[in-house]
């Protein structure tokens, strides 16, 4: 075999596995929490676990009206893309939305669906409420319901006093006005008599 002919040989080989190379130098996702179409309850962050370490990571956690609940900026854990979230999220379904460079410089993008289900825990249902106490205290057995009213003693009318009049005080004036203009005449009277009998 010519020199020539081993030169092409391997020219065809390199260029046969050289997609193959090249598809392997592209940074893969090996895992995430939560996995693809995984039922949560709980969640507090977004991890997404690469086979090498990647640059300028961008996720996005949307539900089915694209609301997103991701907060602040994705960081790294070794090989791993850490996401926090805003909050607890609602039951519903969501979709994990990322966006990495690989160790090669090309970028790599993909989708995780997942669904967050109600808690399980049981709500602690309220003992029984305690007896309300009345506003205001019964009364004490012993408090009388009516205190004794002491006899309250009428004075007597003393026998030798003059009766009071029940009359109204102007029927007293006319009958003293009319004693007064009487006892006038009959001095009246009286003058005129001793006049004519002197």
């Amino acid at each position: 075999m010519s020199l020539r002919r081993v030169a092409i040989l391997l020219i065809a080989v390199v260029a046969a596995m050289w997609p193959m190379t090249a598809a392997q130098a592209h940074d893969i996702l090996k895992s995430s929490n939560p996995a693809k179409d995984a039922e949560v309850s709980d969640l507090s962050e977004v991890v997404l676990e690469f086979n090498n370490a990647v640059k300028f990571p961008k996720v996005v956690v949307l539900n089915a009206a694209e609301e997103q609940f991701q907060s602040g900026e994705a960081g790294f854990r070794g090989k791993k893309v850490v996401q926090r979230l805003s909050g607890a999220l609602p039951p519903g379904k969501y979709t994990i939305g990322y966006r990495v460079v690989s160790s090669d410089g090309h970028p790599r993008t993909g989708e995780i669906p997942f669904t967050v289900t109600p808690s399980s825990t049981p709500t602690p249902t309220p003992g029984p409420a305690a007896a309300e106490e009345p506003d205001t205290p019964a009364p004490s057995p012993r408090t009388p319901s009516a205190l004794p009213v002491a006899p309250t003693s009428t004075p007597q009318a003393n026998e030798d006093s003059p009766p009071v009049s029940g009359g109204s005080p102007l029927l007293t004036y006319l009958v003293i006005g009319l004693g007064v203009v009487v006892a006038g005449f009959g001095v009246v009277l009286a003058g005129r008599r001793r006049r004519s009998g002197g």
